[in-house]
């Protein structure tokens, strides 16, 4: 209720004015309520979700801001025309009770009749068969017809001709609006234009990394027709390298008329990190870390070492129950080709109920990717495997184990991996086999061979919405002159990253005490639903079940051990928190997390 006037004072002996601003503040004035009237369709709820304009209450101050009311008005306007309302008019109405500083809003609404698509048309197109196109609306005979829709609609139609080759492609539409009838008739004019081709493809605003490094991972190259699935591929790549936070392309002139240069255009983010801290999980209790990483490193460009694509990874991890240390370098092209090189060298030490486990050692990595989703990979590891602080009351199968042993493997693995985002997937699949094989020809005391696959699939609804289905199997089996299975080599499951609702490793045969000693087979089923709550939180609901078994070869589907449960996951600066509350369905009398277990976890902090 503010008024604002001025006066102005003139001297005309001086030529100079004063200006006096006069301002009238009044009561200060918050709205009380806010009422709906005239919506028949929707509900006085639905309405006032769409305004970010709120009556006062504990967690709105109520103040009136008119740049945001006009906005809410326009955001019901639009939703009644995605509805079909194409008639729909919003009227506001202010009034006041100055005395006791309210403000009462009422929003009229006339919503008109309802549309509906009539019939589709189809003209000027040469190239392609009307049907095929109009499988690519989604506004159709008989659906809600909007304004929306339509523009939605011609832009799916422009994508259709630019994923063949024709950017130059022109759409637009003419609708009929019969009032009586409340349909509406549409016809979409295609000019269709020449096919093009890439002319040159020019890299901008990638400051630090190397232009080689991004036209590597381009799926299209020049003298290929544009395609507009290759260049959705291409962006996703570039994404997954994890160098970019956006990545956007252009099109340009190129040297004759049916020919356009290509331009990407990059925003690098921070690649390299110096980190430390700590965290904890259910697992491994707290744990401390420092690392230092650079996952686009450059080993010959000094004095920065970035921008050449390879991925370098110092780490020190040390807690109550577990100790690491490892060094980690990864060059994902060789030769300029799509073959990968790579080591780590570590020592690993975990404290496991009755025994601590310890692992010093390397590997050396090969890898090829074949075509544009499947790959394939060689390693070799030798490692030192100790087995300590047993005690007396252990069972004689981990006393068995105390000592140490050099065990040299093979690693073999065939993949297959389309997700849209190895960071954030909400489609794909990755399919994936090892064979691992340990002793024989390479020496080493212990000889054994393992086979685990690995599937899981995304599915997403309204695009936040993702649902994870994961199958994990296993098997591993001695040979030669080794009795069984090491106990490090062996399955184990229940706990945090297996089967929730159980205590950690306690899924799976036991000794005579009930604690776990692992098994040589392995089956475990995950689905995961998760759900945004507001920007930086999610909601999660899995279903977990699966189980050990003492013998190779061996998987009872009519013996498996599930959990249910929720979670949340939160996005921090400090790193991703993951919680989980899990309920087994099926507890054994060995296992002591009867009633449900917490999994918390929080990494990558500083």
């Amino acid at each position: 209720l503010i008024d604002i006037e001025y006066e102005v004072d003139e001297n005309e002996v001086t030529a100079e004015a004063t200006v006096y601003i006069l301002i009238d503040e009044g009561k200060r004035v918050r709205i009380q309520r806010i009422n709906i009237y005239g919506n028949l369709s929707f509900s006085d709820k639905k309405i006032l979700r769409l305004l970010k304009t709120r009556s006062r209450w504990f967690f709105s101050p109520g103040f009136f801001k008119e740049d945001t009311f006009k906005e809410d008005l326009e955001r019901v306007k639009v939703f009644y025309w995605q509805e079909g309302y194409a008639d729909i008019e919003v009227t506001p109405d202010i009034h006041y009770d100055i005395d006791r500083g309210r403000m009462y809003i009422s929003l009229n609404i006339a919503e008109g009749k309802k549309y509906l698509t009539g019939q589709i048309k189809i003209i000027g197109n040469k190239l392609f068969p009307s049907e095929e196109i109009k499988e690519r609306l989604e506004m159709t005979t008989g659906n809600v017809f909007s304004e929306y829709n339509l523009r939605q609609d011609i832009s799916r139609i422009q994508e259709y001709y630019f994923a063949r080759g024709y950017i130059f492609a022109e759409t637009s539409s003419d609708k009929t609006v019969h009032r009586d009838t409340g349909v509406v008739d549409i016809i979409y004019k295609i000019t269709e234009g020449e096919l093009a081709y890439v002319d040159k493809i020019k890299i901008e605003g990638n400051l630090k990394t190397k232009d080689i490094v991004i036209r590597r991972e381009l799926k299209i190259k020049p003298g290929d027709r544009f395609d507009g699935k290759k260049l959705q591929r291409s962006k996703e790549r570039l994404y997954n390298l994890g160098y970019f936070e956006e990545v956007t392309y252009d099109i340009g002139p190129g040297s004759t008329a049916e020919k356009k240069d290509l331009t990407i255009s990059v925003k690098e983010k921070k690649t390299g990190e110096f980190s430390f801290g700590g965290g904890y999980s259910s697992v491994d209790q707290f744990v401390g870390f420092v690392q230092l990483s650079q996952i686009n490193f450059d080993l010959f460009n000094f004095p920065t070492f970035t921008g050449g694509g390879q991925d370098l990874s110092i780490r020190g991890e040390f807690g109550q129950k577990r100790k690491r240390y490892n060094l980690s370098f990864t060059e994902p092209w060789i030769f300029d080709r799509p073959i990968s090189f790579g080591f780590d060298v570590y020592d690993r030490m975990h404290v496991w109920g009755d025994y601590t486990e310890e692992r010093q050692g390397g590997d050396v990595r090969l890898g090829k990717r074949f075509g544009e989703y499947n790959s394939a990979g060689l390693m070799y590891k030798g490692e030192k495997v100790m087995i300590y602080d047993v005690p007396s009351t252990a069972n004689p199968e981990i006393q068995s184990e105390r000592g140490s042993n050099l065990v040299n493997s093979l690693v073999f693995n065939l993949g297959r991996d389309t997700r849209d985002n190895i960071y954030t997937p909400t489609k794909g699949i990755v399919i994936s086999g090892i064979g691992r094989y340990a002793g024989g020809f390479l020496a080493g005391e212990k000889d054994f061979y393992e086979l685990t696959g690995l599937f899981s699939t995304y599915f997403s609804y309204f695009k936040r919405f993702v649902l994870n289905l994961k199958v994990r199997i296993g098997t591993v089996e001695q040979y030669g002159d080794t009795p069984t299975v090491p106990i490090s080599e062996r399955f184990f499951a229940g706990g945090a990253n297996t089967i929730r609702g159980y205590g950690e490793r306690m899924v799976g045969p036991p000794d005579t005490g009930g604690n776990p000693v692992g098994g040589k087979s392995m089956f475990i089923f995950n689905a995961e639903f998760t759900f945004p709550i507001i920007e930086v939180i999610k909601g999660a609901v899995f279903y977990d079940t699966g189980n050990i078994w003492r013998d190779s070869y061996h998987v009872e589907f009519d013996d498996l051990v599930s959990g249910v449960g929720v979670g949340v996951r939160v996005k921090t600066p400090i790193g991703p928190v993951k919680l989980d509350y899990g309920y087994g369905l099926n507890y054994r009398d060995w296992d002591d997390s009867k009633n449900g277990r917490f999994y918390f976890s929080m990494t990558r902090g500083f």
